[in-house]
């Protein structure tokens, strides 16, 4: 019989949402369409036709007081309280969202959901979910490819991710043989939104690279010049080594173009050994890109594309290679540090945060011991993700055999939660943790109204 078609990859940016109504593939509307498995609620409605809450004010009004709530908890609580109060949360989620007392809200746990991972070399990326992300959403370990498919079939095969942060994925797509093209695609798993970027010739950006994604949070708390025009805009930076310098490309949704290369000013050189070991995904602060890499924490500033450099915090002991960079709940830069002792029940995080005034370190914090909380069969630790908002950390727990490894979810919070999301054979391997946006959030508490 003939070989399959493979769909031919679109060269322009495109929505599976827009261009699918009939069935769109986001983990929200999947979540939205299952049958409901009990009766719903009987509401009251008033002469107007609308849903008697007790309130005689308006749902503008209504909107623009939980816009204006100083937590993000008094949100949930307001979805709570009614059905009308529910769908006003979850219908102006985007608008609430971007009130100005929302800019640096409280770690929330539930918003870190899983993480995706390869099995092997040249498979689709697939995402191993936490227990509540299984329950709220339904999630059964999807491929990537369920968020295209009959748009693009095959579209993610043999692509690899190379960042994660504030509910989007950026994703490397693979390249025919020969050809040296950088092929990228920004989805968001939560909505069902995939756009294929403009590829970059071999003239235009070497390898390695690390990238950054900042999204219209990132901009809120910056204040630059050139604010996004709605809350799903994005830009996407990334960083490379050229002969003698180090150099950059942005690309922006709001344009859909890639932006010229600039140049990276007063910083070290980064020789393709020091590129391939950063971090993939750079974390956001103040407006500064940060990425680690062999001891050194390097930064970008977003406005003037000016570097800074730091050393790693000094813990007084020996890290087993285990560190991560990731942002304090008062969005101060901070490394999370597994700190190696005698024994596995004397193994600990540690915590080093950036001062306010940014010029140095404070003293490391030890904020749980790690150890007794994996299986005393654990021979060795390794960090392996830092989620933003969530303040959830994934690690992987080996085993004597050298095969098996287990991956935990751990929260940084003071009750030190942990839960075991997969477990597998083989290496290591790429993850990449994922966790949805505050806007996503919002708007699945509609769908609360309907579960068991």
């Amino acid at each position: 019989m003939p070989p399959r078609r493979r769909a031919r990859l679109s060269a322009r940016p495109y929505s599976s949402v827009a261009a699918a109504e009939q069935c769109p593939r986001g983990w929200l509307t999947a979540r939205r369409n299952r049958p409901s498995k009990r009766a719903r609620r009987v509401t009251t409605v008033t002469a107007q036709g609308g849903e008697d809450d007790g309130t005689p004010l308006t749902d503008e009004i209504l909107v623009g007081i939980f816009a204006g709530l100083p937590g993000f908890s008094d949100l949930v609580r307001c979805a709570a309280t009614c059905r009308r109060w529910c769908r006003l949360v979850s219908g102006e989620a985007a608008f609430i969202c971007r009130g100005a007392a929302r800019r640096r809200p409280p770690p929330l746990r539930t918003l870190a959901l899983g993480f995706f991972y390869s099995h092997r070399d040249g498979a689709v990326p697939r995402f191993a979910a936490t227990a509540s992300a299984s329950r709220r959403l339904g999630l059964r370990q999807p491929s990537l490819n369920a968020l295209v498919e009959g748009l693009d079939d095959g579209l993610f095969d043999a692509s690899r991710v190379v960042a994660s942060r504030n509910g989007l994925l950026v994703v490397e797509l693979q390249r025919r043989k020969r050809e040296r093209a950088l092929k990228l695609c920004v989805c968001n798993p939560m909505t069902g939104e995939v756009t294929v970027l403009p590829p970059l010739g071999g003239k235009e950006i070497t390898s390695p690279f690390a990238c950054a994604i900042l999204t219209a949070d990132d901009d809120d708390e910056s204040h630059l010049s050139d604010p996004p025009t709605s809350p799903s805009s994005y830009r996407l930076l990334l960083v490379y080594g050229r002969r003698g310098f180090t150099a950059c490309r942005t690309y922006t949704s709001d344009g859909g173009l890639w932006g010229p290369e600039a140049k990276v000013t007063k910083t070290v050189r980064l020789g393709k050994k020091t590129m391939a070991s950063m971090t993939a995904t750079g974390v956001v602060v103040r407006n500064v890109a940060y990425w680690h890499a062999k001891g050194i924490v390097l930064g970008v500033r977003l406005d003037t594309l000016r570097a800074e450099h730091m050393d790693m915090p000094s813990t007084g002991h020996h890290p087993a290679g285990n560190t991560l960079l990731g942002v304090s709940p008062d969005g101060r830069l901070r490394v999370v540090q597994i700190v190696a002792q005698a024994g596995k029940e004397s193994v600990t995080i540690g915590v080093a945060t950036r001062s306010a005034a940014g010029d140095k370190w404070d003293p490391l914090e030890v904020i749980g011991v790690v150890g007794r909380l994996l299986p005393a069969e654990t021979t060795r630790m390794k960090l392996r993700w830092m989620c933003e908002k969530s303040g959830v950390v994934f690690l992987t727990a080996g085993f004597a055999d050298g095969q098996t490894n287990e991956v935990y979810a751990l929260s940084l919070d003071r009750r030190q939660e942990s839960e075991r999301v997969a477990s597998h054979h083989g290496g290591d391997g790429d993850l990449h943790g994922y966790e949805m946006d505050r806007t996503s959030y919002l708007c699945s508490l509609a769908m609360d109204e309907d579960d068991p």
